[in-house]
């Protein structure tokens, strides 16, 4: 019983949690090993800040997917379209990273591929804060975009020349600023190594 209003103060803080058992939940056990042993690899060995990040948000966004449900009473309800996003999620890591130096110097000027892979990792990471954290985060980060888009249609003080979904795709997923700047290199280089 004390066990159980634990887990439901947990659950009230923190937002409903999957409780997969079997195959499924053993898989996703691993997963989150894997990403454990992979940051205590780059903790020792070399790995490139450029990977380390991506590597990082795409373990993040796979197992954020598959773990928090999009509303309470989908929990430990399997969902195709949580694996999708997930993978999804993870394809567009994969896309960037293989991508190498060419990818990154095309930041100015981002293909279509790029723009469908970027707009999905926005669109995803934002969908993963609020399953993660709630509405306030995803909100403001949202008014941020509207007020980077929106800037030549603004009152004074408020006006810029604005930005246009290529300019805020290659700011926000082919550089190291953006989605992988200083707040995802804090969390994958040294805060990942104390939660471990």
């Amino acid at each position: 019983e004390a066990l159980h209003k634990a887990e439901e103060f947990i659950e009230a803080e923190e937002g409903a949690t999957h409780r997969f058992k079997g195959g499924w939940g053993t898989f996703l056990g691993l997963v989150a090993v894997a990403m454990s042993l992979y940051h205590l690899y780059a903790a020792y060995g070399i790995v490139t800040t450029t990977t380390l990040r991506y590597v990082h948000v795409g373990f993040m966004l796979f197992l954020v997917f598959t773990l928090f449900p999009a509303t309470r009473r989908r929990r430990s309800r399997f969902s195709r379209i949580d694996l999708a996003c997930a993978l999804l999620g993870v394809a567009t890591l994969v896309y960037a990273i293989l991508g190498g130096d060419d990818f990154q110097d095309r930041s100015t000027m981002p293909n279509q591929l790029d723009m469908f892979m970027g707009v999905a990792l926005v669109v995803l990471v934002l969908e993963a804060a609020r399953r993660a954290t709630g509405w306030i985060m995803p909100f403001v980060c949202v008014l941020f975009l509207a007020y980077a888009m929106a800037g030549p249609y603004l009152p004074a003080p408020w006006t810029h020349r604005g930005y246009d979904v290529a300019r805020l795709v290659g700011t926000m997923y082919m550089t190291l600023e953006g989605v992988f700047g200083t707040a995802i290199d804090v969390l994958s280089s040294l805060i990942i190594l104390f939660t471990i």
